[in-house]
């Protein structure tokens, strides 16, 4: 049930950039509509107020030119008066010192006297104007002052704002039939840009699906809009990547498969052999027992391999950290390969710039460091040399192995970290690798929360850099920042070639037995 109600707000992108456009377009001309009606209302008023100003000042002169003889036969002040009023759709006015109405345009309050908190602030030049709209009129108070400057009266000027509201109710009119136009076309227009801008992902869903059954081989047009061709560079680069993995699978179930009957058939064929041959002696059975303890050897160390690589491949693999000695960890697996390496006579060289405590899971550490020094035996030339070196600084430490060995093609240097991929099947069976090693190292590092960075050139060997954290909860803190760059060319590498280094101590495998004998005794 929760799912089919999240499911009911669940809309295409063309819906969402429809309304959107919708929405964005009605707020754009509403705030816009609003602005300019408010603008135009505001202006008319201000307009209003200062055309009714001016004709009460040119009253006020009028007034006090004629001494407040508004009424007299002499002059057409009162006539005047009358007119303005009645073309300004209002009221005038005319108020003396003592607060008596002089003149009322509609004899209302003629002869009355007035008290009015805004009349009595003009009256006594608390202020000097006093203007306002309100009740649909505009209102204005100015002082009658005599040539003096002293105040002899004030006029009280009110004009009607009909005019306004109409010019207001007409320019709303058009405002909404502008809106309306403006609506209609913006939403011709997002739609037209919605459904071009929806077609290109449209159509890619729908190859997408296509593809999604199993058609890894096809791929998505790049074209469209620059989001749209990206997106589908990425796609297909993506799809390629699950196409090479699955091709790498396949290869790998095909060899495996193959690998794991070899020495069993072997064994069989031994086993039937002792079993057919009644005159076998004592040393054809141990001949052919030590052939059959190969096979087993050799058949354990791929099904180790696939176990290790199930659990590095697990979900929250368990990390068993403890302070370890880098330096003795080393020393141990290098004894450990030295015979192998001197059945081809080749130099292992072990360089230690200083003492390395970290926390590690010793054990997976171990694995990694084995597997890239086996590794760099196993590819290399007879006669060859193979380099370690350990260093570090206040967060990391860094383990680089070097080889003389054949190298890596440029094409290959992508996908050798990738699980049951080689780089040569007929070497990697020669030498009896399976193609998980690299994956289980790079696997472990990052469960470390370590990077290993590979160089190589093929025909002129490897080197493998790996740069490790010192504290897990440093490396935990700071884990964004571990990039893939670990120990640049010319960085640490350089150091190793400075042999005056006073921290530096150089161990060849002759030396590291003379080491193990000595602890031995």
């Amino acid at each position: 049930m929760k799912e089919k109600k999240q499911g009911k707000f669940h809309i295409s992108m063309q819906t969402f950039l429809v309304f959107s456009g919708i929405f964005m377009i009605l707020l754009i001309l509403a705030a816009t509509s609003v602005g300019i009606i408010y603008s135009a209302g505001k202006t008319a008023s201000d307009m209003l107020l200062d055309k009714t100003g001016e004709q009460a000042e040119r009253l006020a002169d009028q007034i006090e030119l004629h001494h407040f003889r508004i009424e007299s036969s002499q002059n057409t002040l009162s006539a005047d008066i009358d007119e303005t009023a009645f073309l300004a759709g209002g009221r005038i006015l005319v108020i003396d010192r003592n607060y008596r109405i002089v003149k009322d345009t509609f004899s209302f309050q003629q002869e009355s006297y007035i008290i009015s908190e805004n009349v009595m602030e003009v009256m006594t030049g608390e202020k000097e104007k006093q203007s306002w709209i309100r009740n649909s009129y505009a209102e204005v108070i100015l002082p009658i002052r005599a040539a003096s400057g002293e105040i002899q009266g004030v006029i009280v000027s009110t004009a009607s704002t009909r005019s306004i509201e109409q010019r207001h109710q007409a320019l709303v009119k058009k405002a909404a039939i502008i809106i309306g136009i403006a609506l209609l076309v913006g939403i011709l227009a997002v739609l037209l840009t919605s459904r071009m801008a929806v077609r290109g992902l449209r159509d890619m869903n729908r190859r997408v699906e296509h593809i999604s059954e199993g058609n890894l081989d096809e791929k998505l047009p790049e074209r469209g809009f620059r989001e749209t061709r990206y997106l589908a560079k990425n796609y297909n680069s993506v799809i390629s990547k699950l196409a090479d993995i699955d091709s790498t699978r396949q290869e790998f179930v095909s060899d495996v498969s193959h690998e794991l009957k070899t020495p069993i058939t072997s064994m069989k064929v031994l086993a039937e052999s002792l079993l057919q041959n009644e005159n076998a002696t004592k040393e054809d059975y141990a001949e052919f027992m030590t052939d059959i303890v190969d096979e087993i050897d050799r058949e354990t160390k791929i099904i180790n391999d696939l176990l290790a690589l199930v659990k590095t491949d697990k979900q929250n693999v368990v990390m068993n950290f403890s302070e370890v000695n880098i330096n003795q960890l080393i020393d141990v697996i290098l004894r450990r390969v030295t015979p192998i390496a001197q059945k081809r006579n080749i130099e292992l060289t072990y360089e230690s710039y200083r003492e390395v405590m970290a926390e590690a899971d010793e054990v997976k550490l171990s694995l990694v460091i084995s597997n890239l020094v086996e590794n760099a035996i196993k590819y290399n030339v007879d006669n060859g040399w193979v380099r370690i070196s350990l260093n570090a600084d206040h967060k990391y430490y860094y383990i680089k192995v070097a080889d003389s060995g054949v190298g890596i093609p440029e094409d290959a240097k992508d996908k050798v970290f990738d699980r049951f991929y080689r780089v040569s099947k007929d070497r990697s069976r020669d030498t009896g690798g399976t193609g998980l090693g690299l994956a289980i190292a790079r696997a472990s590092i990052n469960a470390h929360g370590g990077t290993i960075k590979l160089y190589s050139e093929s025909g002129k060997g490897t080197t493998f850099t790996v740069r490790l954290p010192l504290v897990q909860e440093a490396a935990a803190e700071t884990g964004d920042l571990i990039q893939d760059e670990i120990v640049p060319e010319g960085g640490t590498d350089k150091k190793a070639e400075v042999k005056s280094s006073e921290k530096k101590t150089k161990k060849t495998s002759k030396k590291a037995s003379q080491k193990t004998s000595n602890k031995s005794e």
